[in-house]
């Protein structure tokens, strides 16, 4: 696995931001979007989840030991112009949903690192998307929208840690 540890790294460190911008956040904010087409923090995470189990895993066979289920895989997550209009708001707080992020991210590493692909492979079912590819990208797609939570924060008064 060697051969992918600095992304595998990488998408660690993008997690951990991910948690910090949580930090102080009250479960009432969790789903609360400051504007109707921004996303709730809980919504990004979902976003985030969705996509990172539907990449790594969802190509599995759903009896499959590596496949990971989660309520943060609901279709609803895919992409903004799906759910801008349709919010999703799950029945958890910010430590059950943090809980949950940590499972889903743990679980899929846990499948990858099982599966040991070369970062040239493609994954299954995908005829651009190499595991290498995928795991770059997935840094930067967690950044991204952890950068976003911020701002849904800021927009909403909350003072935050140094991000």
């Amino acid at each position: 696995m060697a051969k992918l540890d600095l992304l595998i790294h990488a998408w660690d460190q993008a997690h951990w931001e991910l948690t910090q911008a949580f930090i102080g956040l009250s479960d009432e904010d969790l789903w609360r979007r400051p504007h109707p087409k921004l996303l709730s923090i809980g919504e990004l995470a979902g976003h985030i989840v969705y996509w990172e189990s539907d990449k790594f895993t969802g190509f599995l066979p759903t009896d499959s030991p590596h496949y990971i289920d989660s309520d943060l895989r609901d279709p609803g997550f895919r992409y903004y112009t799906t759910e801008v209009d349709e919010p999703v708001s799950l029945e958890m707080g910010v430590e059950e949903l943090l809980a949950e992020i940590t499972r889903v991210h743990s679980h899929t590493k846990q499948a990858l690192l099982e599966l040991d692909p070369d970062k040239d492979d493609y994954i299954p079912g995908q005829t651009q998307a190499t595991w290498g590819f995928y795991l770059e990208y997935t840094g930067f797609h967690i950044a991204y929208h952890t950068g976003q939570a911020y701002s849904v924060r800021h927009l909403m008064g909350h003072t935050t840690t140094d991000n």
